[in-house]
């Protein structure tokens, strides 16, 4: 492999979803505005870019959010709200989550190459998080994306299997077998 190569398959499986944070170290506002750059360099449909972004670092505004949205108890540092804005978008039903999930996949990548540990949260109570940060009507929170120095480092892994690749046409005579790290 060549340099480039291997630096972006290291970060790839370096990537990895951490759940507890270093406490009362913020994340420096210029990395926020990093991630942010590298979520907006994310591919988008027609290049309309359906995206907004609410970033928090109030850890009263984080504990709200934790609060009254059904957040799960991370310890972050900070939060970043990725919402849709279909407005510009020309076809019917489609809210941006495509377009928002590969800037999501963006900052978590550039979290970890930053050393900063993120969660993506994909549950919470839309109402209520809506409500809290004044989240319009035609506006759709589609991720968060918890933030902070992790306390702990997993190791770097890939999660191939073979059984999830098809060559050429699909099997459907194949069976489908439970995937390792599966919680459902």
């Amino acid at each position: 492999m060549t340099e480039k190569e291997t630096i972006v398959f290291e970060n790839l499986y370096a990537r990895r979803s951490v759940r507890s944070f270093v406490d009362g170290k913020p994340v420096e506002r210029e990395k926020l505005v990093k991630l942010l750059e590298a979520a907006m360099a994310a591919p988008s449909a027609c290049n309309i870019q359906p995206w907004d972004f609410i970033v928090v670092t109030d850890p009263s505004m984080i504990q709200a959010m934790k609060d009254k949205a059904d957040i799960d108890e991370y310890n972050a540092q900070a939060a970043i709200v990725v919402c849709g804005y279909p407005k510009f978008i020309p076809w019917e039903g489609d809210i941006g989550k495509v377009d928002c999930a590969a800037a999501i996949e963006n900052m978590l990548l550039a979290a970890t190459a930053m050393d900063l540990g993120a969660v993506w949260l994909g549950y919470f109570l839309m109402d209520e998080l809506k409500e809290l940060l004044c989240i319009p009507e035609d506006v759709h929170p589609m991720g968060i994306v918890y933030l902070g120095y992790p306390a702990e480092t997993p190791e770097p892994r890939t999660q191939y299997t073979e059984d999830a690749v098809y060559w050429e046409t699909y099997d459907p005579g194949r069976e489908h077998v439970k995937r390792e790290g599966c919680i459902v």
